[in-house]
């Protein structure tokens, strides 16, 4: 079987299934024209974001991969003029076999088009739980797929000062001999 047509397959086969969050509710509207699109029941999130997400998962696993999986976590948390601000760091993982929890790192097409897709899914998250920390998202071949979130409230970065120069040391003083 050709990349393409396992690519078709699997995103075939995720469209029938659901993300599975913590309690999932229907957003207030809100929420949804945040997010992009309204959900179309509480708790079912649209496909088209899952969809999206596994595409762009698609484009850098290698032949024989039969789990792809991402975690993402949130590095930073700014307000600015626009409102909140959040950074996430994600690390995307392969295995060929469905029980590694290992894995080996790749590159997908882009991390921003996934953490978008991320972010979209907030949409169907009750507002609680949208201030997630972390959060790991698997795929596997035959088309199932899970995404569970950690919601322990983020530790603070520490303040890292910048160290100080080292203060240069006096020259040493030469001894001077009397003359005898």
């Amino acid at each position: 079987m050709n990349r393409i047509s396992m690519i078709a397959f699997v995103l075939c086969a995720l469209l029938s299934f659901k993300v599975q969050a913590q309690d999932p509710q229907k957003p207030a509207a809100g929420d949804a024209a945040q997010a992009g699109s309204a959900p179309a029941t509480p708790g079912e999130p649209d496909p088209k974001i899952v969809e999206g997400i596994m595409a762009c998962l698609g484009e850098g696993l290698p032949e024989g991969w039969k789990k792809a999986w991402f975690v993402m976590n949130e590095i930073g948390r700014s307000n600015d003029s626009e409102g909140a601000t959040r950074q996430f760091e994600a690390t995307f993982y392969y295995a060929t076999d469905p029980s590694d929890t290992k894995g080996r790192q790749f590159k997908p097409c882009g991390a921003n088009r996934i953490v978008e897709g991320v972010i979209a899914l907030n949409a169907y998250l009750q507002p609680s739980q949208r201030r997630w920390g972390g959060m790991t998202m698997t795929f596997l071949l035959d088309g199932r797929y899970e995404a569970s979130y950690d919601f322990s409230p983020r530790k603070p970065a520490p303040i890292v000062k910048p160290a100080a120069a080292p203060a240069a040391k006096p020259a040493a003083k030469k001894k001077s001999e009397a003359p005898k």
